[in-house]
């Protein structure tokens, strides 16, 4: 039974998904004796050997409308089919970190033991230039009529990069589909932030976007290519933005704060000279 009682304990994970069948959640209060969940108040727990040599465990208990069996040759042939009857929310921080250093973004001096560095920037060639070759900024206002520079980035060219190191990744966690809809409810159905999602409580995620793992298992097509979709979003934007946003150029002069109606002038002028319009 220690094989159950490990799936169960996934019940306490803080990210754990609630739309798991409840009684999971009863039945691992009543093992580990959780406050209220004594046979005092009504709960028991038994354990029962049958005919065929296997086991089973009963829980019972007021949340319990009818008892909840769990059989030791139904739960070893869940484990073979690498499902269990409890799903694992998948560590998305872990999953989106992992990834990172492989999508082909970063020079190769910028991965240090399979993680980026901490000083990583996306590689040059993603960088988007004006015909002439020097840096193609982008102006922003800081207030007070000043303004600077950043870099702006080639978004097309950086998703055919990426995506296919992103298309296998989403291939892997739906091996999985259990997994990939504990993932969807917990963190990719709403399209929140990484910020939102440490600050929501848990069952709040999904809301009426969530999927059943009895009703949706196994994912259909159109349900696989969402998945995919929100996975790419939520990677876009909770990790490889922060790379992209507000980049302050390498070269030093351009970094300067500048006078914003001056700049924007000049750099109208510079782009009539570079096509030839004036």
């Amino acid at each position: 039974m220690s094989e159950l009682f490990s799936q169960l304990e996934v019940t306490e994970s803080n990210n754990f998904d609630p739309n798991n069948n409840f009684k999971y959640t009863v039945a691992n209060s009543i093992i580990t004796e959780k406050p209220g969940f004594a046979k005092n108040y009504g709960y028991d727990v038994k354990l029962n050997l049958i005919d065929d040599g296997s086991q089973e465990m009963v829980f019972t208990g007021p949340l319990l409308k009818e008892p909840l069996v769990i059989n030791s040759v139904a739960l070893q042939s869940l484990q073979q089919t690498g499902t269990s009857i409890v799903a694992d929310t998948p560590d998305i921080n872990k999953l989106m970190l992992a990834i990172m250093p492989q999508v082909g973004l970063f020079e190769p001096e910028m991965v240090v033991d399979g993680e980026l560095s901490p000083n990583a920037e996306i590689s040059e060639e993603f960088i988007l230039k004006n015909i002439d070759g020097t840096f193609d900024y982008k102006i922003i206002e800081i207030g007070n009529g000043l303004g600077r520079n950043v870099l702006q980035f080639d978004m097309d060219k950086i998703e055919r990069k990426a995506m296919p190191f992103l298309n296998a990744e989403v291939a892997g966690i739906l091996s999985s589909e259990q997994n990939a809809v504990a993932l969807w409810n917990v963190y990719l159905a709403q399209g929140t932030s990484v910020e939102e999602d440490d600050q929501m409580v848990q069952d709040a995620n999904a809301a009426s976007e969530s999927w059943s793992y009895e009703k949706d298992l196994p994912l259909s097509q159109d349900k696989k290519v969402l998945f995919e979709q929100k996975f790419i979003e939520y990677f876009m934007n909770n990790y490889l933005k922060q790379f992209i946003t507000d980049r302050l150029p390498t070269v030093e002069e351009d970094a300067a704060v500048f006078d914003l109606s001056e700049a924007r002038s000049a750099k109208a002028q510079k782009f009539l000279q570079d096509n030839k319009l004036s």
